[in-house]
């Protein structure tokens, strides 16, 4: 059950704005990212079609990964669980700021995106199982202005920085800010998973939806590439449905458990029960 006090520890406060703050840092270079690509394209000798990619694979991938974080938050405590999401979106960013070359700097942007898909909804599981059900409102409210102010600074962060300095400090200025997150968050994140009894993870539900995911990309990339009649699009739109009636035939013979978070229970997580 949900407190029913009107008032909200700090230590939650804290709590939940540490979980946001990486969401932030995530969307933040991510739309900092895009202001660079001119100069990734000298500097890295790729084509636009290339570096693109450092936008389509990150969004692709945090679509994915929030798709597992229903069982990950029943799973994992939420502690571990950040400082993991921590730690990945450290060593991605310095394998940005140290990439040589374009594949690196596109693994490092990978890791980060398993760390946003992971924090975003381990800030709202907070949310919903910590604060009151009166204060649901402001809170929510709170926790969506901390993201939503990054894609607001982020071409501003990656084009102050990038004239004046390199693309690179991009990664070097959100360093500093991680190590922060990561003490407030060690500090004040608290409570036990719930469980998850007798489910298991759908580990082939999750391939062939992230094979769907990854169709629909490849296909709307086709298009933009070589046009909405070229053969790229119409054989990835093509795969996409197929992929798109497997999962359906698949999913209506063994129900997908464990899989997205519209499956969360949120009023007893683990935190409030």
């Amino acid at each position: 059950m949900h407190p029913e006090t009107k008032s909200v520890p700090t230590k939650t406060k804290l709590s939940i704005l540490a979980v946001g703050l990486l969401s932030f840092v995530g969307i933040l270079v991510e739309t900092s990212m895009n202001v660079t690509f001119p100069t990734l394209i000298k500097t890295m000798g790729v084509t636009l079609d290339t570096v693109q990619w450092l936008t389509t694979a990150y969004l692709l991938v945090v679509t994915i990964v929030m798709s597992t974080t229903a069982y990950m938050l029943k799973r994992f405590n939420p502690r571990p669980l950040f400082l993991y999401a921590v730690a990945i979106c450290l060593i991605g960013g310095l394998l940005c700021l140290f990439a040589p070359s374009f594949p690196i700097l596109l693994a490092g942007r990978l890791l980060q995106a398993v760390a946003t898909g992971i924090s975003t909804p381990l800030m709202f599981q907070i949310i919903f199982a910590r604060v009151p059900h009166t204060q649901l409102g402001v809170y929510t409210g709170f926790a969506s202005v901390i993201v939503s102010l990054a894609p607001a600074l982020g071409p501003t962060y990656g084009g102050v920085l990038t004239s004046i300095w390199s693309w690179r400090a991009v990664f070097i200025g959100i360093l500093p800010l991680l190590v922060i997150i990561a003490a407030l968050g060690a500090t004040t994140i608290t409570g036990k998973a719930a469980g998850v009894g007798q489910q298991r993870f759908d580990y082939l539900g999750m391939v062939i939806l992230a094979a769907l995911f990854a169709g629909i990309v490849l296909a709307f990339n086709g298009a933009g590439t070589y046009g909405w009649t070229g053969s790229s699009f119409w054989l990835w739109l093509a795969g996409s449905i197929v992929i798109a009636l497997v999962f359906a035939i698949y999913a209506r013979k063994e129900p997908v458990s464990c899989l997205t978070t519209a499956s969360l229970n949120y009023p007893c997580s683990g935190y409030g029960c």
